[in-house]
């Protein structure tokens, strides 16, 4: 049997009608919110909108005033945190990016139904750090004695929102996977480097890429946002192909690095292999 055989039934093992009910339900719930934002008024958004504006308050010490029907804005900074500014769409990225990470590597069945809660709460906290950061880079760039006829604040502030995002969905799913190593989450180890180490690396990091590009082109191609104003919808395309791509580079370059820096350890033994040697 061939290592890619292998591969494909360890991947089919550890599927089960319990964990693919529980995807379908991530993927249920991640319809809703974006039907529900679709749908979603200021007023509707102020569980977003809100901590984002106080967090921003926090960290520029610039006020923001409540307006019925718009948002939060701020006269001073000539700045408003509108519905646009909620990120929704890459909080439902985070949240199937997470669920569906957490409900396939877990091996304790018994945490399942928590894998979504907590994909839920933890792509909340991302979107919120990732809409904050964004805005607040948006306000001291906006600033920025830095503008020529080519380097427009819109494109400026568009670059600066597609690395937010993008840098922060990167973390958040190598903290997740971080998450999954541990012992009382996967219980007994399971054997590591099935297709490769170069192969496990340049998975991780293809994952939080795919999931942006759906969210930041597919989606808005399958909604036909593109019929509104093609040639700016062929220049934000080309704009987040170029960010995304280049720091996916980069972060597979930096976490090869990381790993040649590492120390080699002994494989651990698994529970079945330590089981084996005491018999014998």
């Amino acid at each position: 049997m061939t290592n890619e055989e292998n591969i494909m039934r360890q991947l089919i093992r550890q599927l089960t009608i319990q964990k693919i009910a529980y995807g379908l339900l991530a993927m249920l719930i991640a319809a809703g919110l974006k039907y529900g934002y679709s749908q979603a008024s200021s007023e509707d958004l102020n569980w977003m909108l809100g901590p984002v504006a106080s967090l921003v308050e926090i960290f520029t010490c610039v006020e923001f005033m409540k307006e019925a029907g718009i948002g939060y804005i701020s006269s001073a900074k000539q700045v408003a945190i509108v519905p646009a500014c909620a990120g929704i769409n890459f909080l439902i990225a985070a949240f199937c990016m997470t669920a569906l990470t957490l409900i396939y590597s877990l091996r304790r069945k018994v945490f399942l139904p928590l894998c979504i809660p907590a994909a839920l709460a933890a792509a909340y906290g991302a979107t919120l750090c990732a809409n904050s950061l964004r805005i607040i880079l948006s306000i001291d760039l906006y600033h920025a004695d830095i503008y020529t006829a080519l380097i427009t604040p819109e494109r400026i502030h568009r670059i600066a929102g597609i690395a937010t995002y993008f840098i922060c969905l990167c973390l958040l799913y190598l903290a997740v996977r971080k998450v999954t190593t541990l012992h009382v989450f996967s219980g007994n180890p399971s054997p590591k480097d099935h297709g490769g180490r170069l192969n496990n690396i340049l998975l991780t990091c293809l994952t939080p890429l795919a999931w942006y590009l759906s969210i930041a082109l597919v989606l808005p191609a399958f909604n036909s946002a593109y019929r509104k104003n093609p040639s700016h919808f062929a220049e934000h395309s080309g704009f987040v192909l170029a960010v995304s791509i280049l720091l996916f580079i980069l972060m597979f370059i930096g976490i090869i690095c990381y790993k040649s820096l590492q120390p080699n350890r002994k494989p651990e033994k698994t529970y079945e292999t330590a089981h084996s040697d005491r018999r014998r």
